[in-house]
């Protein structure tokens, strides 16, 4: 069946899956110039091994390259692929900083990314690619000068990451809070009884990891926090014998969050609480009484889910039969935005705030709930492109993040632009 779409765009590029799905909406990409191999993965690229031929199949050592990353932008590295199925592992190392990195097509479509590894502020990913170029981007989390070290390799050859130690640190170096270890009291008498004058905190030397008790006299709905201003703290939780009931890193930002919405049994417990990466600092470890309607109303303000339909929560209504672009004026929490679709309809949808400070990022909630599509950055730049991406009819909701600035916190208004293009099957 032919389609037409509105309006009409000579560059777009219909991704494999969706023109499978809609032939008739599909587009030929214009191959990559042979005398520009350097322009790839939206940006400028510096090749792997030093070569426009690396390629990781068939190499006998790891591609890496050492990376000087300021501000915003990002560094590109790309390699090649030989082999029908390769499994690789793409790390990034900073001795100081926090590096992030995503994996792109040579059309600049994210494969995998990640922060932080499990241990430490590096970054790790490991996944399986066909044959074809690819590039591993590089960014820095705050947008801090950094220098980092890259490197992509197969699983046979020697890791990065591990070649450090990392298993000895991060989160793993909060050991088990044992009977006899030394911690302190989060709060005098139990922490129930202390709560009902609100939360409670305690602070704790970022240099090394840290222990509060508490005990509760009855069961406890709780949210417990470790923060930084500057650092990225990890906390477990572990009970009166050292058992480990709940861990968490990032939930937060930087940030670490334990909720438990089921309540906590009376007894006694212990937090664990230390720096990813240790250094002079504060950390400053909270507990309060998990509210239900609350908890919800902050995953709202943060974009973690979407609000009811019963106009509880502020959402602007969009027509996108009528209106093809909107701002929202953003704060500091997420801003929603609702739209209807009668029928199956590929969408492109566009954020634009780079120019006023903002680094959008967008959510989009199917009419089950479910995420139907999320991106954060995009073209090598802080500005946001979700899609395209082939939608059912329903109502679809649209969450607005601005990155550097998601902690649930209000803050000083910046617009941020939604551009919306649909494309539709011919009648």
């Amino acid at each position: 069946m032919p389609h037409r779409h509105r309006p009409a765009r000579a560059s777009l590029t219909i991704t494999a899956a969706l023109a499978l799905a809609l032939p008739a909406m599909a587009q030929d990409k214009a191959p990559s110039s042979a005398q520009d191999n350097s322009r790839m993965c939206g940006g400028t690229v510096e090749w792997l091994g030093g070569e426009a031929g690396a390629e990781i199949s068939a190499g006998s050592v790891p591609l890496s390259a050492q990376a000087q990353v300021t501000g915003p932008a990002r560094s590109l590295f790309a390699f090649r692929v030989a082999a029908d199925s390769q499994a690789i592992r793409a790390e990034a190392r900073a001795d100081e900083g926090d590096p992030a990195i995503a994996l792109l097509t040579e059309e600049g479509d994210v494969i995998a990314e990640n922060d932080d590894t499990p241990t430490s502020l590096n970054s790790s990913v490991e996944t399986n690619v066909g044959p074809g170029t690819y590039c591993l981007a590089l960014s820095s989390v705050g947008e801090g000068a950094m220098a980092a070290t890259v490197q992509v390799s197969r699983p046979d050859q020697p890791a990065l990451l591990a070649a450090e130690g990392e298993g000895s640190s991060g989160i793993e170096a909060i050991t088990p809070c044992m009977p006899d270890t030394p911690a302190a009291a989060l709060a005098e008498g139990s922490l129930d009884d202390r709560l009902e004058q609100g939360p409670v905190n305690a602070r704790q030397d970022a240099t090394q990891t840290g222990y509060v008790r508490f005990s509760l006299t009855q069961p406890t709905s709780l949210t417990l926090r470790a923060t930084s201003p500057s650092l990225d703290p990890a906390i477990r939780l572990f009970d009166a014998q050292g058992g480990l009931l709940a861990e968490n890193d990032d939930a937060d930002g930087l940030n670490a969050r334990l909720d438990f919405a089921t309540a906590l049994a009376p007894g006694d417990y212990c937090i664990g609480v230390g720096a990813l990466a240790p250094q002079p600092g504060e950390l400053t470890i909270s507990a309060e009484r998990l509210d239900p309607q609350t908890f919800l109303r902050n995953a709202y303000r943060k974009g973690e889910l979407n609000p009811p339909s019963d106009g509880s929560y502020p959402v602007q209504d969009l027509d996108l039969a009528t209106q093809k672009q909107t701002v929202v004026l953003h704060d500091g929490a997420a801003q929603w935005v609702g739209f209807d679709l009668d029928q199956p309809t590929v969408v492109i949808i566009s954020a634009y705030g780079g120019l006023v400070g903002a680094d959008p990022k967008l959510v989009l909630f199917a009419p089950n709930g479910a995420l139907a599509g999320e991106n954060d950055d995009s073209d090598g730049g802080t500005d946001a492109r979700l899609g395209p991406i082939l939608l059912q009819p329903g109502r679809h909701q649209l969450g607005v993040i601005d990155v550097n600035r998601n902690d649930g916190s209000t803050g000083p208004i910046r617009p941020i632009g939604l551009i919306f293009e649909r494309f539709l099957r011919a009648e």
